[in-house]
């Protein structure tokens, strides 16, 4: 009898393909059920190899699909992000396949004639772009095979309606378009302004929707049934129909970064994508990464400008306000009170932003100095009114509020610090007739919690609106006037090699959401440190030139992007266990003179859930050489004895580097 053999892809923690025949002739990108140690499991079909190895080989069990649910450029994109990132390469092909059909289940291909017919809803039809918007637009229809580009606009200069009308463009040309926002938070505004356009022919994709929910939306745009999607990370490989264009909002965005499990950045595997399947991609920001920017200075990526607030009014002015020596209610300024306070007077919002959730992130003895700490983390406890709960936001454990010091048993015990929560009752209390929303990770658990509170904004007049970076991040809140940033300063004084980068975006996109409509508008920075220099040169709102000088001192420094940057991770319940596994990896770089390696130390958060961690830091000239040690690497750890005893993975091109 004929078998035909095959490397299968198998979602568990080893890096390499398994062998596996047929008699079934099987297309690349098909899902198969195989047994693997004893137990029956999907796998992936990668290649059909053409000669019988020379070991006995397992029969496959079951064919899952009529037709490959991954396509063959998708399948080198996948075998590409294992090779980049030194990940198992069936866990890869997991994340990028809906969670219903990582299970055992049969699904029969659906083939439907498309369409290319598609109209504008009248009302937003007449829209009347800017001379700016219509430049871009026209040289963005010039765009042709692979051709990267950015669009750099300033807050408010009509990025969204530039991406509608290329959108509208590669539609009539019967093509879909993929369009990646970093944050749940920014699906319901977009779909919006994409449903008043082209209807309800769209599709959302992003995690807290449910199974089934994402599976329709990925079975529609496979079979051409929808030709748009907006989605989140885990939709950067969707299987639209005749894809034509990629759009990456809020590109310079830290979300686009998957920090637990396979760890990649959704933005550079759109790039791949784009590249691979031969089409552009489109990356917008008002606060590009530095990355992007230096694309652009080695004319690897076109740029295009949109300068000027789409409606004529001006961005708004940002003030810094030297808190040394104010009185602090909830971590506000008497002035900021005062500022708020006459805004509210005239009708308007106000937008008060907070990186810190909870009511306060200290619960302290006054007698003798002990600190609320989580039990199995190196971290603080968050008092949360609500709950009335010291809650980790490490690892979500929650303890009940002793009353009494567990060390010296004073009950002089006091709440030190402000979060979301305890700014949001402050403000109750002292604006007792103005509506309060808070938007953070804890008010938008719910389903539905958050496009009510985007309602609830959207339909209040007058209000204050409070909230960490899911608050900050590209929404339009027309009624804005006033803006209030409350903890600037931990990014000031970070030691993070990246903190510029990080402030100065946070900053711009702050105030961003600030006098949208018709108003100057303005920001106040609260800080200790009103004469740092970098505080002062972002000033006058010019994230361009601040992040332009930025890049060139990262030249000088050799820092990343003008460097190449791997953290190796590494967890145990014994702190020696981490240390002589980084050593040995230390040790084995330390070969090559085109590396540096600084380590091991442990990290800032240096114990969680239990387990310590530690870090290795391997910097190199180029990813090139980097990837090529961490092969070697990889190849090495499986002979150690060291590996046994801790969990670590690579984390390449880190956001974090603490």
């Amino acid at each position: 009898m004929k078998f035909f053999y095959y490397d299968i892809a198998v979602p568990i923690p080893i890096r390499e393909t398994f062998t596996y025949k047929s008699k079934d002739a099987i297309r690349r990108g098909t899902r198969v059920a195989i047994r693997f140690r004893n137990k029956k499991m999907v796998g992936y079909v990668v290649k059909r190899l053409t000669n019988k190895p020379s070991f006995s080989t397992i029969e496959i069990s079951e064919v899952l699909d009529d037709s490959p649910i991954f396509k063959s450029s998708h399948i080198e994109i996948i075998k590409w992000l294992a090779d980049y990132y030194q990940h198992h390469i069936g866990e890869v092909f997991d994340t990028f396949c809906p969670p219903s059909l990582r299970k055992i289940v049969k699904i029969a291909s659906k083939e439907i004639a498309l369409e290319s017919n598609h109209t504008f809803v009248t009302e937003d039809k007449n829209i009347k772009l800017t001379s700016e918007q219509s430049i871009c637009l026209k040289e963005l229809k010039k765009l042709k095979g692979f051709d990267p580009c950015l669009i750099y606009g300033v807050t408010g200069s009509g990025k969204t309606e530039v991406y509608i009308r290329i959108t509208d463009h590669y539609l009539s040309q019967g093509k879909s378009v993929l369009i990646l926002v970093p944050e749940i938070s920014l699906t319901p505004q977009l779909e919006e302004r994409f449903m008043n356009r082209f209807g309800n022919s769209i599709g959302i994709y992003h995690s807290k929707q449910t199974i089934k929910q994402r599976t329709d939306v990925w079975e529609k745009a496979r079979s051409g049934d929808i030709k748009i999607v907006i989605g989140t990370r885990s939709s950067v490989l969707c299987p639209l129909h005749n894809l034509g264009i990629i759009i990456v909002d809020e590109e310079h965005d830290q979300s686009y970064k998957q920090h637990e499990g396979f760890r990649f950045s959704a933005r550079d595997v759109s790039i791949k994508r784009a590249q691979i399947e031969k089409i552009p991609v489109i990356l917008g920001s008002a606060t590009p990464s530095l990355q992007t920017l230096k694309s652009v200075q080695d004319k690897k990526y076109k740029q295009f400008n949109l300068l000027k607030r789409a409606n004529g009014s001006q961005p708004p002015g940002l003030i810094i306000l030297d808190i040394n020596d104010s009185k602090l209610e909830s971590g506000i300024a008497e002035e900021s009170l005062d500022a708020i306070e006459i805004t509210l007077g005239k009708g308007k919002q106000v937008l008060i932003f907070i990186n810190r959730r909870g009511f306060s992130p200290l619960y302290e003895c006054n007698n003798c100095r002990w600190i609320a700490e989580c039990r199995k983390c190196d971290s603080r406890l968050v008092f949360h009114h609500n709950l009335n709960r010291l809650v980790c936001h490490r690892c979500d454990s929650a303890f009940g509020v002793p009353t009494k010091c567990p060390d010296c048993s004073c009950s002089d015990l006091s709440l030190q610090g402000s979060g979301t929560e305890r700014i949001e009752l402050f403000l109750k209390e002292y604006f007792s007739k103005t509506i309060i929303i808070r938007l953070d990770h804890d008010t938008t658990k719910k389903k539905g919690a958050l496009e009510k509170i985007l309602n609830n904004i959207h339909s209040s007049k007058t209000a204050i609106l409070i909230g960490t970076q899911m608050l900050a991040k590209g929404h339009d809140f027309p009624n804005v006037e006033l803006g209030v940033i409350l903890n600037s300063d931990a990014g000031i004084i970070s030691p993070d090699i990246n903190s510029l980068e990080k402030i100065s975006q946070l900053l711009i996109q702050v105030s961003g959401r600030v006098g949208r409509k018709n108003a100057k508008g303005k920001v106040l920075i609260q800080t200790r440190y009103p004469e740092d220099k970098n505080l002062r040169k972002l000033r006058n709102g010019d994230y361009l030139d601040f992040a332009l000088n930025n890049l060139k001192q990262k030249k000088e420094l050799h820092h990343p992007p003008f460097s190449a940057v791997c953290i190796v991770r590494s967890t145990s319940p014994l702190a020696k266990h981490n240390v002589n596994f980084l050593e040995k990896i230390a040790l084995s770089a330390g070969k090559d003179m085109s590396i540096s390696a600084i380590g091991p130390i442990p990290s800032i958060i240096s114990k969680t859930r239990g387990n310590y961690r530690h870090h290795l830091m391997l910097q190199a000239s180029s990813k090139v050489t980097l990837n090529r040690l961490l092969k070697k690497i990889t190849a090495a750890t499986v002979l150690w004895k060291e590996t046994k005893k801790v969990k670590w993975f690579f984390d390449l091109d880190p956001i974090d580097y603490n």
